[in-house]
C-alpha cells in the first residue's frame, strides 16, 4: 500500500524498479551477504536501466527525478538487497549537489560521463579524532582543512574511516574544509576521479550486516584542482552546499533504505506466513502472530507516509530546516530494527537457523541506528531544533 498520493509517473518508476529488483538484484542478495562481496553485478543492472543518473536535471540531459521518486526507487531496491541499496543511495547522495549546480567544467567532466553510465561515486566521511582530551559528543565531527597549493588543494594523507564502496567507486566526493573557506558549519564537497589522486583501502569489510558494502577506511593523497570544489560559482554562499543540495538526498535516502528493509522483510513474512502446514494450518492463523503482523504493518505505513511527506516538502522547497528529514530518517531506521526483530520471533527456529532470510534483514537493519547520521546524532539535532538555546 502507499497512503501518500503518488503521481502516475512516480508509480511507474516504483513499479519499474520493483521489476528490476526482483529480476536482477534479489537473486544475488544472499550470496553477496554470505561472501561479503561487493554487489557489482546488481549495481550494473541499475546502471543499465539508467538509474545511476536519476537526479541529474532535465536541463543537463537527465530525468531530473524528485526526492519522493528517488525514495521510492531506493526502497524497492532495499526490499531485495539492502547492501546494493546502500551502495546505490551513497552514489546518489555523493553526486546530488554537483548534479544540481555544476559548473561548465564539472558538467563536462562529471555530469556528462554520469549520464553515460561511467560514474559511480562514493562519499568518504568520518575521520578519527585521536586523543584530544575533549568531551566526546556524537555531533562533533572532525573534518580536515586542505591547504591551498599551486594547482588546487592538497589532500595530505587524509584518512576517512567509513567509505561505502571503498575501492570500487570511480569517483569520490570528499567532505572537507579548504584553506580560506568556511571554518564553522557544514563542510565543503570536493570531487575527484579515482585516478586523480593516490589512495589505499585499509583492511577488509566484515560487517555484522550490510556485508556487501565494502565500507572500509581509505587514505587519500594528492592535489585536486580548485575547479573540483562543488558550488564554487554560487553567488549566494550564505547557505552551505551541504545544507541545501546534499543533506536532503542524504538523509531521506537513508530513511528509504531502512524502510525498504522493513517492508521487504514484511512482504516475505506475508508470503511465508500464508503457507499451509501439512495439517492445513498457517503460521498467520495464530492470533498472536496476526496481532504482531498488524502492528508491524501499521508501523511501516506510518514511517513510509512520514518519509514521503518529508520528501514532498523538500521537493516543494517547504523545508525550513532538516527537522522533518531527520524525523523521517530515525523513524524509518527504528521501524527497520523493530520489524525485523519481531519477524525473527514470529518465525522462530526457522528464522534463527537462516532457512528464511529474516536473519539477514535483521542484521542489515541494525546498521540504521549507527550509520549515516546515527540516530543518537539525529535526535540530538532534533532536540536543538525543537528547543533552541536562548
Amino acid at each position: 500500500m502507499n497512503y501518500f498520493p503518488l503521481t502516475t509517473a512516480q508509480q511507474a518508476w516504483k513499479e519499474r524498479t520493483a521489476e528490476i529488483s526482483a529480476r536482477d538484484i534479489g537473486p544475488r542478495a544472499a550470496e553477496y551477504d554470505r561472501q561479503a562481496m561487493f554487489p557489482q553485478a546488481s549495481l550494473h543492472a541499475l546502471r543499465d536501466a539508467g538509474l545511476w543518473s536519476i537526479r541529474v536535471p532535465q536541463q543537463y540531459g537527465g530525468p531530473g527525478l524528485d526526492l519522493l521518486t528517488t525514495c521510492l526507487i531506493v526502497e524497492e531496491i532495499a526490499k531485495k538487497c539492502p547492501s546494493t541499496a546502500m551502495c546505490y543511495k551513497m552514489h546518489l547522495e555523493a553526486l546530488d549537489a554537483i548534479s544540481q549546480i555544476p559548473t561548465a567544467y564539472q558538467r563536462q567532466r562529471y555530469i556528462e560521463p554520469l549520464l553515460r553510465g561511467e560514474v559511480f561515486a562514493a562519499a568518504p566521511g568520518g575521520e578519527p579524532h585521536g586523543q584530544t582530551g575533549d568531551d566526546w559528543t556524537p555531533v562533533r565531527q572532525k573534518v580536515t582543512t586542505l591547504p591551498r597549493v599551486p594547482g588546487g588543494f592538497h589532500i595530505d594523507h587524509v584518512r576517512k574511516s567509513y567509505v561505502t564502496s571503498a575501492g570500487h567507486a570511480t569517483h569520490y566526493v570528499m567532505f572537507c574544509r579548504v584553506e580560506g573557506g568556511r571554518t564553522e558549519g557544514p563542510p565543503e564537497l570536493l570531487i575527484f576521479k579515482h585516478d586523480e589522486v593516490a589512495w589505499e583501502t585499509i583492511g577488509t569489510w566484515n560487517g555484522l550486516g550490510m556485508r556487501g558494502n565494502s565500507s572500509v577506511p581509505m587514505i587519500f593523497n594528492g592535489v585536486v584542482p580548485e575547479a573540483n570544489l562543488v558550488g564554487i560559482e554560487l553567488e549566494d554562499h550564505s547557505v552551505p552546499v551541504m545544507t541545501k543540495y546534499f543533506a536532503p538526498c542524504q538523509i531521506l535516502t537513508y530513511g528509504a533504505a531502512y524502510l525498504g528493509i522493513a517492508s521487504g522483510a514484511f512482504e516475505i513474512a506475508c508470503t511465508e506466513g500464508d503457507k499451509r502446514y501439512p495439517s492445513g494450518g498457517r503460521r498467520l492463523d495464530n492470533a498472536i502472530n496476526q496481532r504482531r503482523m498488524a502492528e508491524l504493518s501499521t508501523h511501516i505505513e506510518a514511517a513510509r507516509t512520514l518519509l514521503h511527506a518529508a520528501a514532498a516538502m523538500a521537493d516543494a522547497a517547504r523545508t525550513t530546516s532538516v527537522l522533518p528529514l531527520l524525523q523521517a530518517k530515525v523513524l524509518c531506521a527504528e521501524v527497520g530494527v523493530h520489524v525485523t526483530a519481531e519477524l525473527m520471533t514470529i518465525f522462530g527456529g526457522t528464522a534463527f537457523a537462516a532457512r528464511l532470510p529474516f536473519e539477514r534483514y535483521f542484521r542489515d537493519a541494525r546498521a540504521g541506528l549507527v550509520m549515516g547520521q546515527a540516530n543518537d546524532v539525529a535526535y540530538e539535532t532534533i532536540g536543538t531544533l525543537l528547543f533552541p538555546a536562548p
